[in-house]
């Protein structure tokens, strides 16, 4: 993991959904209600990202 890497755990509830912790809400300006996604690469790596008015930052 370089420097510029961080690395943060999350529990997934009964109801399959994750909290995202407040560190990455505050990196990534994450509101309620507004809109995430998770790409998942070839090779299993998962890429996560804030939606912006219909595009991924």
């Amino acid at each position: 993991m370089s420097k510029n890497q961080f690395r943060f755990y999350a529990t997934v509830s009964d109801r399959g959904q994750i909290f995202i912790p407040k560190a990455l809400q505050n990196y990534f300006g994450i509101k309620s209600r507004d809109k995430v996604s998770f790409i998942v690469d070839d090779d299993g790596k998962v890429v996560f990202m804030k939606k912006r008015g219909g595009k991924e930052l």
